[in-house]
């Protein structure tokens, strides 16, 4: 099967995916936090990614959107 999507489609799967990963990252911490199971370097790799998908949202979303999204879902450090 052969799909051709448009740029507009093509950067809307990319937030879409990038929101859920960042969401499921972010819960992968929590539950670290509640019960310590993760090694010291995981926790570190995870949080790292966490902070690239915000700067790549930042990057691909409108300016708008990307400060509700990041009110909403980003991470305090």
């Amino acid at each position: 099967m052969k799909l051709k999507l448009e740029p507009l489609q093509m950067e809307q799967v990319a937030v879409t995916y990038l929101d859920q990963l960042h969401h499921d990252l972010k819960e992968e911490l929590t539950a670290h936090d509640n019960e310590s199971y993760l090694d010291k370097d995981d926790v570190v790799d995870i949080t790292r990614s966490v902070i690239a998908i915000e700067i790549i949202m930042k990057d691909l979303m409108d300016k708008d959107f990307y400060f509700q999204w990041k009110r909403e879902n980003g991470v305090d450090l």
